[in-house]
């Protein structure tokens, strides 16, 4: 039984770790993906399932998202938003932070990486996913459920 439930950790460590979940808007499009985030259920993509933009693809030795992305840039003296999955080293944000080089008049003003827990690219405050609770919640009784049938033997 005690195979079973760490086995079990390992399944749940791996499926979070195979991709980071991060939020993809941006505030051009999306007024609620500005300065003020809002969250919306469509901005919600798992980075597993997107490719990383082509002027990229040569730079870099890793195709997998590694991070969420918060970009702010100026274009026309105006702050423009945009919240995604970042590929790249995450302490190495040269080639990931960089703009696509067709774009003329738009400069970098930050570029934020994050990679310590899904959607960190959005509001300030940590989110959590809902599925998460009860698989805390069932690990922790089964914990609990061998740890006193071991006082048995």
């Amino acid at each position: 039984m005690q195979y079973l439930l760490c086995f079990g950790a390992l399944l749940t460590l791996l499926a979070t770790a195979y991709a980071i979940r991060c939020y993809s808007c941006e505030s051009v499009y999306e007024t609620s993906c500005g300065e003020n985030f809002e969250i919306e259920n469509h901005f919600k993509y798992d980075c597993a399932f997107i490719a990383p933009a082509r002027f990229l693809e040569n730079e870099l030795s890793n195709k997998n998202a590694t991070a969420c992305l918060k970009r702010v840039f100026r274009e026309n003296g105006v702050n423009k938003f945009v919240r995604g999955c970042y590929f790249g080293e995450v302490n190495e944000t040269e080639i990931g932070c960089k703009l696509d080089p067709t774009l003329i008049a738009v400069q970098n003003a930050s570029c934020y990486v994050c990679d310590n827990e899904n959607y960190c690219n959005g509001a300030e405050h940590p989110q959590v996913d809902l599925w998460q609770l009860p698989a805390l919640m069932l690990y922790l009784l089964l914990a609990r459920w061998l740890q006193g049938g071991q006082r048995d033997v």
